[in-house]
C-alpha cells in the first residue's frame, strides 16, 4: 500500500514537511515545506547532500529503472526529538521527480519509550543490538549525520578506549549480567575526547525484551586512568629488564648449543687435522734423512718448506672455520644469501659425513632473506649434524644400508623454503609432538640435551621465519624451514 493511498484511506494523518522537485540526474529544482524553513533540510544544490549513503544509492538506482515509486524511511535529528520521516520518490511524466517527506504526528507506538527530554543519552536496543529508539544526545555523541537509515546496531556505533578495563560487548553483556558496564571512549573530533559509563537496563516491552542503553559521563575519571597507564609504563620497562636478562640466558644457550655441535664433529676434526699432521711427521723425517746424507740442497730446503707450510695452511684453515662457527655475533638483521650459508654449513659438518652417505644438493641462484647469517648456519649445521647422527645409528643396525641425506632450496612469489630429508631413524608422532620442547631428547645415551631443536624453532621466529616436521618411525625424517620472501 502506498503512502498517498494511506492518506485516501484515512487510515493515518500525515504531514508533509518537505517536498523537493529533482530532475533525473539528482538536482534540485524547486523546494518548500517547513522543515526546509527551520533550516533541518536546507535547500541544496544536489540531493546527495541532503540523503544519507544507503538511500542515495537506491536513488540512482531508482532513477534508471522503470518503478514509478520508491519508498524510504528516514530517521531525522530535529531540535530535541528524533523524529521518523516516510519519504515517496515518484517520477513525473516531464522526467523530473518529486521527493516528499511525511510525518505521522497522531499514531503512537507502544514499544516507544519517552526519552527524548533526557539530558543524557539513551537508546533503546533490541536483543539483537539493533537501535529500536534513540535520543538528541546519543545523535550528538555517537552519530555524525543528523540524517540518517535505520537499522543501526549498538555494537557498530560504540567504541571502546584503549584505557578502559574492558572491551564493549553488547551480546556478552545482556547474556552474563543485565547490569554490567563498560567504560568506553567516543572521538568525535579532536575536542570531543570523553570517556563514559554505559549501562544496559532490561525493559519489558509489548513483543519482546529491549534494554535501555544509559551512557553518562566520566570524564573526571580520567586521570586515575593517566595513573594507570603511568603504572603501565613502569609494568613495561620491568618487562624489558626481564627481556635483557633472557636475552643473555639465550645468547650463553646459543653459544652452549654450538659446543655441542663441534662436539658432534670433534672426531672428524681429528681425522681431518691428523692428515696434515701426518705429512707434516713425514716431510720433516725424509728432511732428518737427507741432511744426515749430506744431500740437502737449497732447492731441496724451499720445495719442503713449502709443502710443509701448505699443511700449517690447511690446519689453520680448519681451526679458524671451527672458532668462527664457536662464536655468537650480535644479532643484526642483514640480508642473508641462503646458498652460501648452506654451503658453509656442509663444509661445517663434512668432517662427520657418515662413509657411503649419499649427499644431493638442489639450490636455486640469488635467494636471499633477511635474517643473521650465523644463525642461520647455526640452524642448517643443526638440523644436518641430527640427520648425520640417524643416518649413522641405522647404518650401525643394518650393515646393507645405504645412508641418504637430500637439500632442496626453493623459491616462490612468496616464500623461501629449505628442505631437508633423510632416510635414517625417523620418529614417531609422539616424538614430533615433543621435540620443541626445551630438554626433550631421544639420543640422551649419545649425549643428547634435548636443546638443538628448541634453539632453532626460536632462532627461525627471529626471523619471521617457521619450521615444519613430517617422519615415518623407521624410513624418514623431514624439515622444512619457510622465510617470507624479501626484495633485493
Amino acid at each position: 500500500m502506498y503512502l498517498n493511498e494511506q492518506i485516501n484511506k484515512g487510515a493515518t494523518s500525515l504531514r508533509e514537511v518537505f517536498c523537493y522537485l529533482l530532475d533525473s540526474q539528482g538536482n534540485i529544482i524547486r523546494y518548500h515545506g517547513d522543515f526546509i524553513t527551520k533550516g533541518l533540510l536546507q535547500g541544496n544544490k544536489s540531493v546527495a547532500e541532503l540523503l544519507p549513503d544507503q538511500v542515495l544509492k537506491d536513488f540512482y538506482r531508482f532513477t534508471n529503472d522503470f518503478d514509478t515509486r520508491f519508498h524510504c524511511s528516514l530517521q531525522v535529528c530535529f531540535d530535541n526529538e528524533v523524529l521518523e520521516v516516510n519519504c515517496c520518490f515518484s517520477k513525473n511524466g516531464d522526467g523530473t521527480i518529486e521527493l516528499k517527506g511525511l510525518m505521522d504526528e497522531n499514531v503512537e507506538s507502544n514499544n516507544l519509550i519517552p526519552i527524548d527530554k533526557l539530558p543524557y543519552p539513551i537508546a533503546v536496543v533490541k536483543k539483537s543490538g539493533e537501535i529500536n529508539q534513540l535520543n538528541r544526545p546519543f545523535i550528538d555523541y555517537f552519530i555524525e549525520d543528523k540524517v540518517f537509515v535505520k537499522p543501526l546496531f549498538i555494537q557498530d556505533i560504540i567504541k571502546t578506549n584503549i584505557l578502559s578495563p574492558e572491551r564493549f560487548d553488547y551480546r556478552k553483556m545482556i547474556k552474563t549480567d543485565a547490569n554490567s558496564r563498560a567504560v568506553l571512549c567516543h572521538y568525535k573530533g579532536a575536542e570531543n575526547n570523553q570517556t563514559f559509563l554505559l549501562n544496559l537496563i532490561p525493559v519489558n516491552g509489548s513483543d519482546e525484551t529491549l534494554y535501555m542503553a544509559s551512557i553518562k559521563d566520566l570524564t573526571q575519571f580520567i586521570e586515575v586512568q593517566q595513573n594507570l597507564e603511568d603504572q603501565n609504563q613502569e609494568l613495561c620497562r620491568q618487562v624489558q629488564e626481564e627481556f635483557e636478562l633472557n636475552r643473555s640466558y639465550e645468547l650463553e644457550l646459543l653459544k652452549k648449543n654450538r659446543l655441542e655441535s663441534l662436539g658432534e664433529i670433534a672426531s672428524g676434526i681429528f681425522h681431518e687435522l691428523n692428515q696434515p699432521l701426518t705429512h707434516l711427521s713425514l716431510k720433516i723425517d725424509n728432511m732428518l734423512e737427507s741432511w744426515q746424507r749430506n744431500e740437502v740442497t737449497e732447492e731441496y730446503l724451499r720445495s719442503k718448506t713449502e709443502q710443509i707450510q701448505r699443511q700449517i695452511q690447511r690446519m689453520r684453515g680448519i681451526i679458524d672455520e671451527m672458532k668462527q662457527f664457536s662464536c655468537i655475533p650480535d644479532s643484526r638483521d642483514e640480508m642473508v644469501d641462503v646458498k652460501t650459508v648452506l654451503n658453509c654449513a656442509l663444509e661445517d659438518v663434512s668432517y662427520c659425513y657418515v662413509a657411503g652417505m649419499i649427499l644431493v644438493v638442489n639450490q636455486v641462484a640469488d635467494v636471499t632473506i633477511k635474517g643473521t647469517a650465523n644463525e642461520l648456519e647455526q640452524v642448517f649445521v643443526n638440523i644436518i649434524t641430527n640427520s648425520i647422527q640417524s643416518l649413522r645409528q641405522k647404518q650401525t643396525v643394518d650393515k646393507q644400508f645405504k645412508p641418504k641425506l637430500e637439500v632442496t632450496i626453493k623459491k616462490n612469489e612468496e616464500r623461501v623454503t629449505v628442505v631437508f630429508i633423510d632416510n635414517g631413524l625417523g620418529a614417531s608422532q609422539k616424538e614430533l609432538e615433543n621435540v620443541f620442547k626445551p630438554f626433550y631428547t631421544t639420543k640422551k645415551d649419545v649425549g643428547g640435551t634435548g636443546l638443538g631443536l628448541f634453539i632453532i624453532n626460536n632462532l627461525m621466529r627471529k626471523m619471521n621465519g617457521s619450521i615444519a616436521l613430517e617422519a615415518e618411525e623407521g624410513r624418514y625424517f623431514k624439515t622444512t624451514l619457510s622465510f617470507p620472501v624479501v626484495e633485493n
